[in-house]
């Protein structure tokens, strides 16, 4: 995990808002644990629902370390700008066996025919898939992330110091409304905020 901003930092560069660089924020009764759980009990597979900039790519990170801890080897690729293939190269997919998980970030972007190789090399190998995607797909989802107004607040309040008021709720509320939502975007908006007061 990175380390917070510092005095004199912009909180919003890249660097501090990246997937795992600041702890997820779950919501009550859900947890790293409570969800790896879930994983195991569905054979390892299963799928993270949730619009864009929603926090699936920061909660898989998350997660990483507890199900590596669960003795899962994890084989992970994000996808990015439409990528319709996966890198079969990188994966090392003749390696998987039992305790392979592979971890698709953008599994919606992958072709049918992607989608139906990808499931059918890890019931093959025996391997477990965890996906991400905006809409429901062929595999149960264990959660699905849900941005709110409230939850980008706080996010905001955790990467501000503690007296820093150059960004209030009301900066937030816009930046939130005007990216629909997208708490990435929205971050990334507000980089560009605290950078002209500073």
């Amino acid at each position: 995990m990175t380390s917070g901003p510092t005095a004199g930092s912009n909180p919003f560069a890249t660097k501090f808002i990246r997937p795992g660089a600041i702890p997820y924020q779950f919501p009550p009764g859900i947890s790293v644990e409570s969800l790896t759980t879930q994983l195991k009990a569905q054979h390892w597979r299963g799928s993270i629902i949730g619009p864009h900039g929603s926090g699936k790519s920061s909660l898989i990170a998350a997660l990483i370390p507890t199900l590596e801890a669960q003795a899962r080897v994890i084989v992970r690729q994000q996808l990015h700008g439409g990528q319709r293939a996966l890198d079969w190269q990188s994966l090392n997919w003749r390696n998987w066996n039992e305790r392979t998980l592979v971890i698709v970030d953008g599994y919606e972007q992958l072709s049918f025919w992607q989608r139906l190789l990808l499931r059918a090399r890890c019931l093959q190998r025996g391997a477990g898939l965890l996906v991400t995607a905006h809409q429901p797909v062929s595999l149960p989802a264990i959660f699905t992330t849900q941005p709110t107004f409230e939850l980008a607040l706080r996010i905001v309040q955790q990467l501000l110091p503690d007296s820093d008021d150059q960004i209030t709720p009301a900066d937030v509320a816009e930046a939130y409304a005007a990216q629909r939502g997208d708490l990435r975007e929205m971050l990334l908006s507000l980089y560009d905020v605290f950078r002209q007061r500073s």
